[in-house]
């Protein structure tokens, strides 16, 4: 049996959430093998997935050529997490990964910072 690339990158230890929301993203922060997986399992929904990086490894830049996702050439700020239903903070630093929580929590909340 063959598999798509997102069912390969994914295949290991990614469970699919099933509650996304029409109109809105997932966003996943980072572009190594775990941002990998974690973006290949929620291409399964009908959510638009968007990755946020400087630079993808290649199962990353796999699922953008196929068009499952879609790729910021940068790192996010906390506004383009507005309209997201979840962010999956996955960069390997673990002040950054803090930051985009603070972020996300903070929108959730009703409001962006200043």
């Amino acid at each position: 049996m063959s598999l798509t690339t997102a069912q390969r990158i994914a295949r290991d230890r990614t469970r699919l959430l099933g509650f996304p929301r029409p109109g809105r993203r997932a966003i996943v922060v980072g572009g190594g093998a775990m941002a990998a997986r974690r973006a290949a399992a929620l291409t399964r929904a009908t959510t638009p997935v968007t990755v946020f990086a400087p630079a993808l490894c290649d199962d990353v830049f796999d699922l953008l050529a196929e068009r499952l996702v879609t790729w910021e050439n940068r790192w996010p700020v906390e506004a383009d997490l507005a309209d997201a239903w979840l962010v999956h903070a996955a960069t390997g630093d673990p002040e950054l990964d803090a930051r985009i929580c603070l972020w996300a929590s903070t929108v959730r909340e009703g409001g962006l910072s200043a």
